[in-house]
This record gives C-alpha cells, sequence and structure tokens, in this order.
C-alpha cells in the first residue's frame, strides 16, 4: 500500500485525516487503517493538516463485527448520519464518494447544483450534464487527456450571480466498459484496481493528478451546454437543441431544487440565455473529442 504523506490523527474512534476538495474540507474517519489509506492515497494531493474552509464534511467507516461465524461489515456514516453498509471491502470506497457527493448537495448551498461534468477550455466552461450511463465521465476523461481543464465530474456548481461554475475536483469514476478506453487514450486506472459499487458495478478511478499537475481550471463562464448520449458506432454528430428544451433538461438534473425553489429555473433560465446548446450523439471517444474540440475552437 502507499504510505499517506501525513501521518493521520489518532482520536478516541480511530484516525482521521483532511482534505480540501473545492470548496469543501473533507475530513474522513475510520478505525479501520486500510479504509483511510485507501481514500487518502486518491486524495493525496488534497491533503491538509487541518480543515481551511467551510463548510466540513465528516466521512466516517466502522466495521460491524456480529459474530466470529459472520464476516465484517461495514457502515459509513456521513456527518453523524448513517448512510449505508458495505458487505465487501471494494465497496467501501465508492460508498465514502458517494457520501461526499450526497453531503455536498446539504451543505453547498450557495450554488446551483446540476448533475453534470464541467471542464474548461480557454477560459469558458463546458457543461455536460446526462444521466448516470450516458458516458460523460468517460468523455470527460478523455477531453481532459486532450488538455481541458477540469472542474468536476458529477457537479456544476453555479454561481446564482455571476452564472460561473466552479470547480469541486473528485477522482473521476469510470464504469468497467469504459476501461479499454480510457487506457488507449493514456490515462491509467488509480493503483490498476477495481472496485464494486452500487447500480453501477465494477468501476475505477482516475485522478485529476495523474493527468497533469494543472489539470483543475478556475471558475469559468457556462459558453457551451451539452446533452451526451453514447449510441455504440455512431458517427459523433451535434445537434442544437432550443434554450427551451436545454432549460427544461437542466432544470430536471438539478440536485438542490429544494434549497433554492422557483429560483432555480430563473437562474438557469440566464444560464441557457448565454451559452449554446446542443445534443450529442456520441461514438467513439476520439471521434467524439475531436466533434468538441472543433466546436471549442
Amino acid at each position: 500500500m502507499i504510505a499517506l504523506r501525513r501521518e493521520p490523527r489518532v482520536t478516541a474512534s480511530g484516525c482521521e485525516a483532511c482534505f480540501a476538495i473545492g470548496p469543501v474540507s473533507v475530513v474522513v474517519r475510520s478505525d479501520l487503517p486500510e479504509i483511510l489509506e485507501d481514500f487518502a492515497g486518491l486524495y493525496a494531493d488534497a491533503r491538509v493538516d487541518q480543515p481551511t474552509t467551510e463548510p466540513i464534511i465528516r466521512m466516517e467507516v466502522r466495521a460491524v463485527r456480529s459474530g466470529w461465524m459472520r464476516p465484517t461489515r461495514y457502515e459509513i456514516f456521513g456527518d453523524g448520519r448513517s448512510l449505508w453498509t458495505a458487505d465487501r471491502p471494494r465497496e467501501v470506497l465508492p460508498y465514502i464518494e458517494w457520501g461526499i457527493n450526497w453531503r455536498v448537495i446539504e451543505r453547498c448551498p450557495g450554488y446551483v447544483q446540476v448533475h453534470a461534468a464541467t471542464l474548461v477550455r480557454d477560459g469558458q466552461g463546458l457543461l455536460l450534464a446526462a444521466d448516470s450511463g450516458s458516458g460523460k465521465s468517460t468523455l470527460a476523461a478523455g477531453l481532459l487527456a486532450r488538455g481541458w481543464g477540469y472542474l468536476s465530474d458529477e457537479f456544476a456548481l453555479i454561481d446564482p450571480v455571476d452564472l460561473s461554475m466552479h470547480a469541486l475536483p473528485k477522482a473521476l469514476c469510470v464504469k468497467a466498459g469504459a476501461f479499454d478506453a480510457v487506457r488507449e487514450i493514456g490515462l491509467p486506472l488509480w493503483r490498476g484496481r477495481h472496485y464494486v459499487k452500487a447500480l453501477k458495478g465494477c468501476v475505477g478511478y482516475i485522478r485529476p493528478a495523474d493527468i497533469r499537475p494543472d489539470v483543475v481550471a478556475a471558475a469559468a463562464p457556462i459558453r457551451w451546454i451539452v446533452f451526451p448520449q453514447y449510441l455504440a458506432g455512431c458517427r459523433p454528430r451535434l445537434l442544437p437543441v432550443s434554450r427551451a428544451q436545454a432549460l427544461f433538461t437542466l432544470a430536471a438534473g438539478t440536485l438542490n431544487r429544494h434549497i433554492f425553489g422557483h429560483q432555480a429555473a430563473a437562474i438557469l433560465r440566464r444560464v441557457v440565455t448565454t451559452a449554446s446548446c446542443y445534443r450529442l450523439e456520441a461514438g467513439s471517444l476520439d471521434a467524439t473529442c475531436r466533434v468538441l474540440g472543433e466546436l471549442a475552437g
């Protein structure tokens, strides 16, 4: 195993380590050193000695031992609330990642949050909004390998005043079906290790720092909104969509509408008014990245 850059702080309930990830501080605690080391290795470049920003998201993993005849299970907590129980060690990291996403929705009320991958080219933002299974994470990895800047794999964090997108640079999560495509563009899965994620099956992670040291971009205005859908064997093409349709789709993918209420639609209306909106029929990763590169000029 890879050693931590800093020794984890020992507490009454185990060991913990701190990380600065975009606008949040994340504290991960566990009585299982191997669990903490797994997460700390994935986010080694984000390690800090103590929380540096608010809010602070606190994740914890506890071993649950029901008896000598039963295997150990793993209970995952987010900000003190029990979220999930994992049966196998390789399920734990995806659940921690999922838990952080869930807590970001609640703990970052200053942004309108849309489920999307977000990238930057020449100071202009690309928002890739799609449901799980559409290939957006694989597409984001392909664009990053071609020099785009990284904001997030899961969130468009949109400032409601100036409409800029901000970074939440978590590791990219790709499904087993995309492993070969990712390797072909020279992006290794972290540690070459596979994990098991509920609903998605076998997944792997790509550390942004393994792409290039300066891959994380500064906040950027939203220039392009693209709704990708992978179609096997398809010749990739961009098809313009109306701003009304773009608004409807973005609103459906807004993660914190309960915080903004009717204001969320008004903010997103301003977003689509200043952006070019497209539906993307995505084919091979290389060809699809070329299409988006041509869009960005």
